[in-house]
């Protein structure tokens, strides 16, 4: 099942789009994140587990351009693992989202990062911008150390991490931030090498 969320067209002319993927087990946070960031959240207790995609859109102003965001919130349950191509069609940057009051939800990210890199592969997709994201951070019960989340960087090689509170939406617009600022300065640079080597195109 695939549900949209949005009060905005989907794309305008000159407009960019950029398709996110956010990942983890059910129960992590994941639609809560995307909720928060978009504005959207406005009775938590409302939010229902995902069952296949949520799609969430948001458009945001990035360095003088308008950009629209489309935040797929992928369900974590086995049975919609079938759904991971359409979901990562097209995709630009990737969030892996865990609950730090749950190791064992940091320890299953694997699976999603090793879904994520060999369908990139298989398909011929270059790298995208990857980050590790833990969220409700509102609550005192944390089962995940520093070491563990720095043991999970290092075995994938995921440079960046962020702690949030989707419910209080505390930090939750930081990982979305910093992927777009990655994807946008890559698609920048590769216009100015293509432009430097093709310079009458």
């Amino acid at each position: 099942m695939i549900m949209m969320n949005t009060a905005l067209p989907l794309n305008t002319k000159n407009e960019s789009i950029l398709k996110i993927a956010v990942l983890g087990l059910g129960s992590v946070g994941k639609t809560t994140i995307s909720k928060s960031y978009s504005g959207e959240l406005n009775d938590p207790n409302q939010i229902s587990m995902t069952k296949g995609v949520d799609i969430t859109v948001k458009r945001i102003v990035h360095q003088g351009k308008t950009v629209t965001l489309q935040i797929w919130d992928f369900a974590g349950q086995k049975q919609f693992r079938f759904m991971i191509d359409v979901f990562l069609r097209g995709v630009k940057g990737v969030m892996y989202v865990y609950d730090i009051t749950d190791i064992e939800t940091l320890a299953y990210l694997h699976e999603f990062v090793d879904l994520t890199r060999n369908y990139l592969a298989n398909h011929f997709y270059p790298k995208v911008p990857e980050v590790l994201v833990g969220n409700k951070l509102d609550l005192e019960d944390v089962e995940v150390s520093i070491e563990d989340i720095h043991d999970f960087m290092k075995n994938y090689s995921i440079k960046k991490h962020f702690l949030v509170s989707g419910l209080l939406s505390g930090n939750v617009s930081e990982p979305f931030e910093y992927i777009v600022n990655q994807i946008l300065n890559k698609e920048e640079n590769l216009a100015e090498e293509l432009l430097s080597k093709y310079p009458s195109f």
